[in-house]
């Protein structure tokens, strides 16, 4: 038995021993609607993650992501591509936010978001962190893939009008409430705009330290920050530097982005 697996199994009784987990949703990632669309990602915890993960006959890209991270957001498309595009690799993610995670948290080394595991027979073979491309995720699993065969289509047809799509989340920000808003304005062809808003509430005992941690983030040229009645808002727009160095695959359709987010616990409207 790989240390990968032994090393779940063992967590795993160790929690069945101790308390009843709670199970989240776990299938892949399906249309809710008529407006999202199949993207073939699959949704992990811990109640499939010996299935879909341990004893996958494909190799796997397990991404390890949260909602109050934007590089996660900016990873989606490229997941989607691979997905769509590779279908003898499977992908698979799991929301670091979600219930039912504790021995995936108790297996895997992770400390920053987005991770990626490359693993292949339940082994992990490589490692990335941050915003990659589609073509370093597939030389860090070191496999060749083979990629599908797209039947010719018609071009879709240009109707020259915009399309919005907003989608919000609860989260947490270093232990602190947030709320997460992105918006997307889909043009005939590609993502022509991205904003992600972050509202972060500052309990009035931490008041004191809001003014550090805004600075800090201010900083770090993680787009701007405002102070707000209940805390801080943090922006970072199509423009501005940070969203321009994590270079954003912009390909992706409404449906597919819609079905994205969703998957990572948004609501969209």
């Amino acid at each position: 038995m790989n240390i990968l697996k032994k090393s779940f199994f063992s967590n795993a009784i160790a929690f069945a021993t101790a308390a009843v987990l709670a199970v989240g949703s776990v299938s892949q990632a399906q249309a809710k609607n008529t407006d999202s669309e199949d993207i073939r990602i699959v949704k992990v915890d811990d109640s499939n993650f010996e299935k879909e993960i341990l004893h996958s006959k494909t190799p796997v890209i397990l991404e390890i992501s949260s909602t109050s991270c934007p590089p996660c957001l900016v990873m989606i498309p490229t997941l989607i591509g691979i997905a769509k595009n590779y279908r003898d690799i499977k992908v698979a993610s799991v929301g670091i936010d979600e219930p039912g995670i504790d021995k995936i948290k108790n297996t895997l080394p992770i400390q920053a978001f987005p991770t990626f595991f490359l693993i292949k027979n339940g082994q992990i073979v490589n490692r990335l962190v941050g915003v990659v491309k589609e073509e370093q995720l597939l030389q860090a699993l070191d496999y060749t893939p083979k990629a599908v065969k797209q039947q010719a289509k018609k071009p879709a047809k240009k109707t020259g009008k915009d399309r919005n799509l907003v989608c919000k989340v609860n989260g947490q920000f270093h232990g602190l409430k947030n709320l997460v808003t992105i918006s997307f304005v889909f043009g005939d062809t590609e993502i022509k705009n991205v904003d992600i808003v972050t509202d972060v509430f500052v309990p009035p005992e931490m008041y004191d330290k809001r003014e550090e941690m805004m600075a800090h983030i201010q900083a770090s040229g993680k787009g701007e920050v405002t102070p707000t009645m209940a805390g801080f808002q943090m922006h970072i727009d199509n423009d501005c530097r940070f969203m321009k160095a994590m270079d954003m695959k912009r390909t992706s359709t409404y449906g597919e982005m819609r079905a994205g987010l969703e998957l990572q616990g948004f609501k969209c409207e």
